[in-house]
C-alpha cells in the first residue's frame, strides 16, 4: 500500500528566486533519534552514499542520542548553520518548533521522518508500518488458532500508548489483524502498556501482566530495543518457548528486526516469530529524495495538514520467508555480508 500525498497547486515563481537551484554541493543535516540502533546506523550510512551519488550532496549525520533535549538543541543550531536542508527525527515537536520555523525563515528546506512535526506543516516521510503490523497480527492469530483452537486469543502490546504514529502504525493495525481472523468480540485486547522508560520497562510491565493475565498469548513488542526485556520476562516465567515451531504459551512479534531477532525467529524453539523490518536503504533514499524535492520547490515546504509520504516495510517471519531470503534481504539493506552460520551460530 503506497499513498502518494496529493501535490499542492504550484506557487507562482517569486521573481527574486534564482532561475535554477542545483543540488551539487548541497549540504543536508540528517537527524536520527539514536545511532545506537542498527536500523538508524544503516539508514544514516545509506543516506550519505545515496545523496553523494545521486545529487552530489553532502550529508552530515546528527545523532539525537535518544535524548529529546539533545534533539531540540540540534534543531536550534540549524538556523545559524550552513545547511541547505535538514531531515528531522524529533521526539518533542513543540520544543523543536521555534528552531524549525527559524530554519525555514533562513531558507533551509526542512522535512520530518516518522512523525509530522506538530503543526509546522512540514512534509513527513513514514514507513508503511500499518500494513506490516496488520499482517503480523493476522498471521499470529492464524498460527495460534491452528495450535490451540480451544484457547481464545488474549493480546497485549508493549510500547508507546500516547504516540500517534505508534498507535496508527503498530498498535491499532496489529489488533485489527487479529480481529480480521477471529472476528469482533472473539478475543481480548489488554491494550498497549507504556514502555517509554526504556529497555527495562517491558521486562517489568510484562512480568506484571504474566501474573495478572497469565492467559495472554499474542504479544506485540513495538520496538527492537524493547523485545529483549519482553523475552526475558517470558523466560523468567518459564515461557517464551515453542515446540519445534508450535506455539506453547504465546507468540511474540517485534519491530526493527535486528540480527538477534532473526536468530530467534528462525529458532523453532523460541516464541518470537515475526518482526516488522524497515529497509534502511529504501527508507534513506526516499527521505533524501523528499528533502531534495522540497529544496528544489517540487514539494511545498508547508501545507496543512502536513503531507505524509509512505514507503516500504518488510515483515520478517518464519511463516512466509526462508532464512536464506531473510539473510539476502538483510545483507542488501544493511550493506552486510552475513551467512547463515554468522546468524544462527
Amino acid at each position: 500500500t503506497k499513498t502518494e500525498a496529493p501535490a499542492a497547486p504550484s506557487q507562482p515563481e517569486q521573481p527574486s528566486e534564482p532561475a535554477e537551484k542545483s543540488t551539487e554541493g548541497m549540504k543536508i543535516a540528517y537527524f536520527v533519534s539514536t545511532m545506537a540502533n542498527e536500523f538508524h546506523q544503516a539508514r544514516a550510512n545509506a543516506a550519505v552514499k545515496y545523496a553523494k551519488e545521486k545529487y552530489g550532496a553532502e550529508v552530515t549525520i546528527i545523532d539525537g542520542k535518544s535524548d529529546a533535549n539533545v534533539m531540540t538543541q540540534n534543531v536550534d543550531m540549524l538556523s545559524t548553520s550552513d545547511f541547505n536542508g535538514a531531515t528531522l527525527h524529533i521526539w518533542e515537536a513543540d520544543a523543536a518548533k521555534p528552531g524549525v520555523l527559524a530554519a525555514i525563515e533562513q531558507g533551509i528546506a526542512v522535512t520530518s521522518f516518522f512523525s509530522p512535526l506538530g503543526d509546522t506543516g512540514i512534509p513527513t516521510y513514514r514507513s508503511d508500518e500499518a500494513g506490516g503490523s496488520r499482517q503480523m497480527g493476522a498471521d499470529a492469530a492464524k498460527k495460534w488458532i491452528e495450535a490451540h483452537p480451544d484457547k481464545p486469543i488474549v493480546t497485549v502490546q508493549l510500547g508507546w500508548p500516547d504516540n500517534r504514529e505508534v498507535k496508527t502504525g503498530r498498535t491499532d493495525p496489529f489488533v485489527e489483524g487479529i480481529e480480521s481472523v477471529v472476528g469482533a468480540g472473539n478475543y481480548t485486547d489488554l491494550g498497549c502498556y507504556d514502555c517509554s522508560a526504556g529497555a527495562d520497562a517491558p521486562k517489568e510491565a510484562l512480568a506484571n501482566i504474566l501474573v495478572t493475565h497469565p492467559e495472554v498469548n499474542i504479544i506485540y513488542s513495538e520496538a527492537g530495543d524493547l523485545t529483549p526485556g519482553a523475552m526475558a520476562a517470558l523466560i523468567d516465567a518459564g515461557r517464551g518457548k515453542m515446540d519445534n515451531g508450535k506455539p506453547l504459551t504465546e507468540i511474540v512479534c517485534s519491530v526493527d528486526c535486528p540480527l538477534s531477532e532473526i536468530k530467534d525467529i528462525f529458532n523453532p524453539n523460541s516464541s518470537l516469530k515475526a518482526s516488522l523490518g524497515l529497509p534502511p536503504i529504501g527508507t534513506s533514499e526516499a527521505i533524501i529524495d523528499l528533502i531534495v524535492d522540497v529544496y528544489l520547490g517540487k514539494v511545498p515546504q508547508v501545507s496543512q495538514p502536513a503531507q505524509e509520504f509512505f514507503g516500504p516495510v518488510q515483515v520478517v517471519d518464519a511463516w512466509n520467508m526462508t532464512l536464506d531470503e531473510v539473510i539476502k534481504w538483510y545483507n542488501e539493506q544493511f550493506g552486510t555480508s552475513y551467512t547463515e552460520k554468522d546468524i544462527m551460530g
